[in-house]
C-alpha cells in the first residue's frame, strides 16, 4: 500500500496519534490531508469485511478506506474506497449492519467481495480513485 502511495506521489504517514480507526494520513499534490482506515482481506479465506461503525467514526470526504486483497500466489490489490460510499449501502457490496440504538456499538458497514461484484469494486481501485484526490 505504501509504495502505491508513493508511486502516486501522495506524501503517507502512519498515524502517530489521533482518534481510534485512522491507521494512515495523506497528502494530496494539492496539500490536503485525508486520513485512511486500513482493512486486509485474505479470499482464500473471507468474503467481506465488516467495520465498527464505533472504530471508525462518522463518513466524511477526507476519510477512506484501503482495502488489500491477498490472494495466494497474486500481487495484492488495493482499492481506495470513500466511507461517504459507505454510508450509501447499495446492498450488494456495501451494505449497512445497523443494530438499532440499544445494540449501536455493534453497528457496522460491510463491504462484500465476491465473483459477480468485481466489476462494481473495481470503480474503487486504487490507480482510478488516485487521480480523482485532490
Amino acid at each position: 500500500m505504501m509504495a502505491e502511495f508513493m508511486k502516486a506521489r501522495l506524501a503517507i504517514s502512519q498515524k502517530e496519534n489521533g482518534r481510534e480507526g485512522v491507521d494512515f494520513i495523506f497528502k494530496t499534490k494539492s496539500g490536503n490531508y485525508h486520513e485512511l482506515y486500513l482493512q486486509t482481506i485474505k479470499i482464500e479465506e473471507k468474503r467481506s469485511v465488516s467495520i465498527l461503525k464505533s472504530a471508525l467514526g462518522v463518513p466524511k470526504d477526507n476519510l477512506w478506506i484501503a482495502l488489500v486483497l491477498l490472494m495466494e500466489d497474486i500481487e495484492p490489490v488495493l482499492y481506495l474506497i470513500p466511507t461517504n460510499q459507505l454510508a450509501k449501502s447499495d446492498g450488494y457490496i456495501f451494505l449497512d449492519n445497523n443494530q438499532g440504538e440499544r445494540l449501536s456499538h455493534l453497528s457496522s458497514w460491510e463491504i462484500k467481495v465476491f465473483t459477480n461484484g468485481m466489476e462494481k469494486l473495481s470503480e474503487y481501485l486504487f490507480v482510478h480513485q488516485a487521480k480523482n484526490l485532490v
